[in-house]
């Protein structure tokens, strides 16, 4: 059996220029170990390159993820703990990483963002009713403002919503034929969209700090925007 070698390894970047890329590893290579991988094969090495968040997760991002928790908790009984073995459970299958929200975890902004992305997810799939919305972190917003739109929730109360436009249509253009490509939509109920035209768009916008969305030509037919 061969003996089992190390690879994955960390660097820090110094140049980067286009697609050439300089590093320093941290940690000297056994070159004499690594010419035994794969068995003889001796043409090039292909590597994969992940660019770690340098920000430690804040505690907002950890307020947020027990807030989530708390809401599947609300509605399905089942324990916090048992949702959180659940939840990091998924998140280490997805990312081959551990996952920890202890004061001592060395895990980033970006990791903590995955984990919520995949609880809002959820959410979302099993139609976990959220009361009076979220205080969506700018690092889970723009997911979070997109699966509003793709599975019809409003994005400030959860109820049952129309897919609304941010930027002017103008009168007398079809809705059904035009071109709807760089549009912006976000995801509200008839109660609050009604709010929007009352108030105005903008301000309206700031008042719940909803980030509205473009969406691909592919979701767009899926929602039954345009011809």
């Amino acid at each position: 059996m061969p003996p089992l070698i190390n690879s994955k390894y960390s660097a820090v970047v110094k140049s980067l220029d286009y697609q050439r890329l300089t590093a320093d590893i941290n940690e000297e290579l056994n070159i004499d170990r690594l010419k035994t991988m794969y068995f003889g094969f001796d043409g090039d090495r292909e590597i994969e390159i992940r660019f770690v968040d340098p920000r430690g997760f804040s505690a907002e991002q950890r307020r947020f993820i027990y807030a989530l928790l708390g809401d599947i908790y609300a509605y399905t009984g089942e324990p916090i703990e048992s949702l959180k073995d659940y939840f990091w459970s998924r998140y280490e299958a997805l990312t081959g990483r551990e996952i920890s929200l202890k004061d001592v975890s060395t895990n980033t902004m970006e990791d903590v963002g995955l984990l919520a992305d995949i609880i809002l997810d959820f959410i979302f799939e099993w139609d976990i009713p959220f009361k009076n919305g979220y205080e969506i972190l700018p690092v889970n917003q723009e997911y979070y403002f997109y699966k509003c739109l793709t599975k019809r929730r409003c994005c400030i109360c959860g109820k049952p919503a129309d897919i609304c436009h941010v930027d002017t249509v103008g009168m007398g253009r079809n809705r059904r034929k035009m071109s709807h490509e760089g549009m912006r939509f976000y995801a509200g109920c008839r109660e609050h969209h009604g709010e929007e035209h009352r108030m105005g768009t903008q301000n309206f916008l700031n008042k719940y700090q909803i980030k509205p969305q473009t969406l691909n030509e592919e979701t767009r037919k899926r929602l039954g925007i345009g011809g």
